[in-house]
């Protein structure tokens, strides 16, 4: 099992090396810091179960590194160290959020004693709240996991438009959580009651998408065999995300930016207008500056729909939300395949950051779905694929020759995770991150069955 983790703030020296020593031969992993700032610094690359720190320091002191830890780290606890047993800086520190305090002259059989109920709380307090509550601790916004300055940014301009009834165009790579985005605006904003539809447009044939979005009357086309409405009259008084919106052909462009002057739709084969009430969200990860320039999207609808724009950064620049992201999906993992794995190893932590994550948090997410697979007890470097550990080692994971076709890749990780949940077909899409729906094409067209399982 692996050690408690725990981070001491002062700005003085002999204090904070004793304090180190001390608990480490108690048999805790111990680091130091000089103060707040360099705390902080710390946070970014390191998680850490508990935090004891002086009152009163230089640069940022011990309540504004508090304060902001709070809000930063809030699943994160604090231990304050208060000068002279000043009743008022221990009652300060209990209102900002500390879960104790110790006054100086710091006796080492009393620091212990609180360290120690501490963590013990800690501890039965990850066993006794519900997975869902410990999940939801785990996150710093919304449903996003991470506090890097690059995502502070983003739930900053979340906030912005969340009220307003503006287009909103989100940017960025696959996989860096653009639909999330798109639901935290929703649920944020004063449509949270209405309905939000996510509709993938790459994902649908071209000669379907006007049908999706519009709706359709019965015989309007062959295949049409009854009235049908579309996705905005389903989002009427929600919000509407559109994802992949540099796949829409010249059509349904023209369609779509009718729609956002007019706020009316017609169904396929209808001539009736039928009024929507709907806000636009649309998301793209190519550069639609450039398909404009390739005369393959209409710069009228581009102003229309880049009122206000959030660009969402690639994991590789914001690499300090790693360890959180780590243990955020290690515990979601543990939850959906009922496991118990405790820690990820230095070594494997040190793989995954200095990893340049082509594929984003999706990426993440998978790697840690298949190290989890293969371990019981904690994920250590041999449980990830060699693409990251570059053969530095055996590989205990789910590995492919090179060459392997993705179509292969997906239908071993698609068996797999059926065999983890012994066949919950519900559940291992929730898993592998796809609709339920989504699973069963995949089913059908991999040919699996039950007896492959």
């Amino acid at each position: 099992m692996s050690k408690n983790r725990i981070l001491i703030i002062d700005d003085d020296d002999n204090l904070r090396d004793g304090l180190i020593n001390l608990l480490e031969l108690q048999d805790y992993e111990v680091n130091g810091a000089a103060d707040g700032k360099e705390a902080l610094q710390i946070l970014e690359d390191q998680i850490y179960d508990l935090v004891i720190t002086d009152y009163k320091m230089q640069e940022v002191d011990g309540m504004r590194f508090l304060k902001t830890i709070n809000h930063q780290y809030p699943s994160l606890k604090v231990i304050m160290i208060t000068g002279y047993g000043s009743i008022e800086h221990a009652v300060e520190a209990m209102q900002a959020g500390a879960i104790n305090y110790i006054a100086k002259p710091v006796i080492p059989q009393k620091l212990l004693k609180i360290v120690e109920d501490t963590v013990a709380i800690s501890n039965n307090h990850r066993v006794a709240k519900s997975s869902d509550e410990v999940l939801a601790k785990l996150r710093h916004f919304h449903d996003f996991v991470g506090a890097s300055k690059p995502m502070q940014e983003v739930y900053r301009k979340i906030r912005e438009v969340a009220p307003t009834d503006l287009p909103v165009l989100i940017l960025g790579e696959s996989g860096t959580g653009k639909e999330l985005v798109a639901r935290a605006i929703h649920d944020l904003s004063p449509r949270t009651d209405g309905t939000f539809v996510a509709v993938n447009t790459g994902g649908i044939p071209k000669d379907l998408i006007a049908s999706e979005l519009f709706g359709h009357l019965k015989g309007a086309y062959t295949g049409a065999i009854s009235d049908k409405k579309g996705k905005f009259e389903e989002a009427h008084n929600g919000s509407l995300f559109l994802d992949e919106i540099s796949t829409m052909d010249m059509p349904v462009q023209i369609s779509l930016l009718r729609v956002l002057e007019t706020s009316v739709i017609e169904r396929v084969g209808s001539t009736k207008p039928i009024n929507v009430n709907v806000r636009i969200i649309c998301a793209s990860n190519e550069d639609l500056q450039e398909l404009i320039k390739q005369q393959r999207f209409r710069e009228d609808l581009y102003y229309r729909l880049n009122v206000i724009n959030i660009e969402l950064p690639p994991l590789r620049k914001r690499k300090q939300d790693i360890p959180y992201l780590i243990k955020y999906f290690r515990m979601l993992f543990n939850k959906e395949l009922n496991k118990d794995i405790k820690d990820i190893t230095p070594a494997a932590l040190q793989t995954l950051k200095q990893y340049s994550w082509p594929g984003n948090i999706r990426e993440l997410r998978n790697v840690l779905l298949r190290a989890v697979l293969a371990t019981n007890d904690e994920i250590e470097e041999k449980h990830l694929p060699p693409e990251l550990t570059k053969n530095k080692i055996g590989s205990e994971i789910i590995s492919f020759r090179a060459g392997t076709s993705l179509s292969e890749v997906e239908k071993t990780m698609i068996i797999e995770t059926l065999n983890a949940v012994k066949g919950n077909k519900l559940k291992a899409a929730e898993i592998l991150g796809i609709t339920r729906r989504s699973l069963y094409n995949k089913l059908e067209d991999y040919h699996i069955n039950n007896k492959k399982l």
